[in-house]
């Protein structure tokens, strides 16, 4: 067991990693851009890359249904099934992102958009169109180290490259100044440091193979329906998150729109503390599931939810009691800390954050299409929910709204997650998509 709380530490290390990269690449991000550009032509790079983003559905959750089908496979030891379910995987994304390349990449350069004017902004624009696809075939590379028990190197190794990438924007923003020279300097790191990743993956620590001998349309279509219900959770985030904010400036007006944001930014904090531990258990949960089926995972299982909801519950504890001096600190006193509200958003947090396991549990076996369902439409029902609250109570009742929706999500989960530990035997002989 002990290799086990070593790896989940390392895996938890470099999530955290990930989340301390993404601030301070935030953070500055903004003052070395504004001190070569004005903030209109900032403002513009924003905009274009921005747009990309849609490109990162492209493999359509493939790539996270067959990690999750390469490790289960994995820990059978049948390496054969491994190779077959990574390279139909591999000539799936060779395909939809080739095909992608080959029609975005023309459209751009030559359709008469009139959002792009000029040859910079459009060659910026296939640069940061190219990036997000081979950022896909990143993800394959991760996907061999976490089969191999070796997820956190393999995630450590996919956020030094997005580091790469952005130093690459800074050197083509200081060296040339335009936004394809900004754009075409992070592909080129990009591509560097992709090279780097495929290499590192094939090292001999792994059985799987960069190659197509293995691919079969079978096993593409096997894994297309766990796939496509992965696409349902960025939905439901967007419903739950963009949608709610959108109402509460609706109902709520800009002034307590800005308490509503910072109050479940801050609370939010026990929830990203959770998920930074519930991701890193997801190669172990689909390691002894494909080894053992759900005797190898149930006691695993049941240590990480209490422990998960220990650690929400404690964290959001501590935030009730620090809010005030932090909102003071983080706000510069324009925000005060109002209890009623504070309290129910951090309720909602600690049950956010408790149900984190449970979907990961489900996820990691690729039995996750209930709760995929259930997210996204318990999220669109909250908004009808929290629209009749809000008018009736105010902040008070949009956040009770969420707090509802996530004790309901928090139920099916744990629900589902307790059929998959105590399946019948006779369904583990099948294929566990």
């Amino acid at each position: 067991m002990s290799g086990v709380v070593k790896r989940v530490a390392a895996g938890m290390g470099a999530n955290a990693f990930a989340q301390a990269l993404t601030i301070g690449i935030q953070l500055a991000s903004l003052p070395i851009f504004l001190r070569y550009w004005d903030i209109a032509r900032y403002g513009l790079w924003l905009m274009i890359s921005a747009v990309p983003s849609y490109f990162s559905m492209a493999d359509i959750g493939m790539i996270t249904a067959a990690g999750n089908k390469m490790t289960m496979a994995h820990g059978r030891g049948d390496s054969a099934e491994a190779n077959r379910v990574f390279q139909s995987a591999l000539l799936f994304m060779l395909i939809s992102c080739g095909a992608l390349a080959l029609i975005t990449v023309p459209a751009v350069l030559t359709l008469p958009l009139q959002s792009l004017h000029g040859l910079d902004q459009r060659l910026a624009l296939c640069a940061l169109v190219l990036s997000v696809l081979l950022t896909l075939f990143g993800g394959l590379a991760e996907a061999i180290f976490r089969a191999s028990g070796r997820y956190g190197l393999g995630t450590t190794l996919a956020n030094l490259i997005r580091l790469a990438e952005w130093c690459g924007y800074i050197v083509g923003l200081v060296v040339l100044g335009s936004l394809s020279a900004v754009a075409i300097g992070g592909l080129c790191a990009r591509l560097a440091g992709l090279a780097v990743l495929i290499r590192l993956s094939a090292d001999g620590k792994s059985d799987i193979k960069w190659h197509f001998a293995c691919a079969q349309w079978k096993e593409v279509r096997a894994m297309t329906k766990p796939a496509v219900f992965f696409m349902l959770f960025p939905l439901s985030n967007a419903l739950s998150f963009q949608g709610m904010t959108l109402l509460a400036g609706y109902e709520l007006g800009p002034i307590l729109l800005v308490t509503f944001n910072t109050y479940r930014t801050l609370a939010r904090i026990a929830v990203q503390v959770t998920g930074v531990f519930s991701l890193s258990l997801q190669p172990e949960f689909s390691l002894f599931f494909g080894k053992a089926g759900p005797e190898g995972v149930v006691t695993m299982y049941r240590r990480a939810a209490l422990l998960g909801i220990i650690l929400t519950a404690s964290l959001s504890t501590c935030l009730y009691f620090t809010g005030p001096l932090l909102l003071k600190l983080w706000t510069h006193g324009k925000i005060g800390f109002d209890p009623p509200p504070m309290l129910l958003m951090l309720a909602y947090a600690a049950v956010a954050g408790a149900w984190y396991v449970p979907r990961m549990l489900l996820i990691s076996t690729n039995e996750h299409s209930q709760v995929a369902f259930w997210s996204l439409t318990i999220a669109a029902a909250s908004l009808v929910v929290a629209a009749a609250l809000c008018r009736r109570w105010g902040l008070d009742g949009l956040v009770t709204a969420m707090l509802l929706s996530e004790i309901a999500i928090a139920g099916i989960s744990v629900r589902l997650a307790e059929k998959v530990l105590f399946v019948p035997k006779l369904r583990m002989t099948a294929d566990p998509t």
